[in-house]
């Protein structure tokens, strides 16, 4: 009797709460699989037929690569038949955080990035440089997240004010604040003079100056200021 393999043959599933289950799952279509809650859907799917396709490609591979490659478990069944080589997505919420990625959701993608790893250039052997979260292999400009991320300086600052004003309006650099002694009694600014009035060189001293210490403060300066930046290390005051 010729083979039917147009079809995944599946016989005595017993995964979890499966009772010995036999079917045959037509290819080249879409199946849908319904069912109370419990009654055995993903253990079809995901612990049987998934896990099976899933370790038979691994095996297909040295033992070097499976062991970079997700595991699925050996299922509970006596014979899986002309199986697919699967994209299997697993049904958990995502987690993950700002650089998780269609890849990385479904698994596939630690097992891409040791594809490329092996074929691509000039990198060979060293699946992590194609990360994009590896310093060689992100974005430098988003820093692998996919997002660039600026401020608003205009936001957080008030033009027709001084510094002695407020002019800064981050709620940290309120007049008279730890933080705002570093720039108004840094020595560079007219206090009273207000920030429409500044030139470009003290626009740029005031937001995009390199960290250092002024040569000439105020005496209300105070010994705990020591380089004109906030307490985080930016180099600018936001």
């Amino acid at each position: 009797m010729k083979a039917n393999n147009r079809a995944i043959k599946i016989s005595g599933a017993r995964q979890n709460n499966l009772k010995n289950i036999s079917l045959e799952i037509p290819k080249g279509q879409i199946v849908v699989f319904t069912g109370v809650s419990g009654s055995g859907k993903s253990s079809l799917v995901f612990e049987t037929i998934g896990a099976e396709a899933q370790r038979q490609i691994n095996e297909t591979q040295n033992s070097f690569t499976r062991n970079r490659l997700s595991h699925f478990g050996v299922a509970d069944v006596d014979k899986i038949e002309h199986l697919n080589v699967p994209v299997i997505i697993s049904q958990k919420r995502m987690g993950g955080n700002a650089r998780s990625t269609v890849g990385t959701a479904t698994d596939i993608y630690a097992s891409l990035r040791l594809l490329f790893s092996r074929i691509g250039t000039p990198f060979v052997g060293y699946s992590s440089i194609f990360s994009f979260n590896h310093p060689q292999g992100m974005c430098p400009r988003c820093e692998g997240l996919g997002i660039v991320s600026s401020i608003n300086t205009e936001a957080l600052l008030d033009r027709n004010k001084s510094l002695n004003e407020g002019a800064i309006l981050f709620p940290t650099f309120q007049p008279g604040g730890y933080r705002w002694i570093r720039y108004a009694h840094s020595g560079y600014f007219d206090r009273d003079k207000k920030l429409k009035d500044f030139s470009k060189k003290e626009l740029a001293l005031l937001l995009n100056a390199e960290e250092h210490r002024p040569p000439h403060p105020d005496k209300s300066w105070g010994k705990q200021c020591n380089t004109l930046v906030c307490s985080q290390g930016s180099k600018t005051i936001f």
